[in-house]
């Protein structure tokens, strides 16, 4: 079973202190693994098969969003793959219902032994302006929902400042 761990840690100034957990870490940036976004793996095949090159990835962080029923993509990162949108949805959000674009991809987890994953359809949304503080800072270029949190394990430790995800 591939797992994923991470944890906030305050390293001592002193070499001799062993590193502590730093709770307030993962409340700052949340949950989050490196991901790239890709074109799917069918796309990818006849692209190859056909001679055409393969566009390049489009990376950032992903966030854990419990609250999300489907994984989000940034529409601007799988527009700029040149996938082609594959539907539209009504969707519940803070600002009210709102019609979004539905997009094939597949997420890769670099840096981890998480398995990468094709979608027949991720919610496009605008996550452009949104990014990740603290020292795991960066943009956020998705959001794991729970379609996909449904095939994982996940344990959120807020007092020790770490997650796990396990597939």
């Amino acid at each position: 079973m591939p797992v994923y761990n991470f944890g906030h840690y305050l390293v001592p100034q002193s070499g001799s202190q062993p590193p502590a957990p730093f709770p307030q870490g993962l409340r700052t940036s949340g949950p989050v693994v490196p991901v790239l976004i890709e074109i799917p793996s069918a796309l990818a095949d006849r692209l190859q098969q056909s001679g055409q090159t393969i566009p390049s990835p489009a990376s950032g962080l992903a966030l854990v969003d419990t609250g999300a029923s489907v994984s989000a993509v940034d529409a601007g990162c799988i527009q700029q793959l040149g996938v082609q949108p594959v539907g539209i949805v009504t969707v519940g959000t803070a600002a009210g219902p709102q019609q979004q674009m539905l997009y094939p991809g597949r997420f890769s987890f670099p840096g981890t032994n998480l398995p990468s994953i094709d979608f027949s359809s991720l919610l496009g949304a605008d996550l452009a302006a949104q990014g990740v503080d603290g020292p795991r800072g960066g943009p956020l270029v998705a959001l794991l929902g729970r379609d996909l949190l449904e095939h994982f394990v996940l344990v959120y430790n807020g007092l020790q400042g770490l997650f796990t995800l396990a597939y």
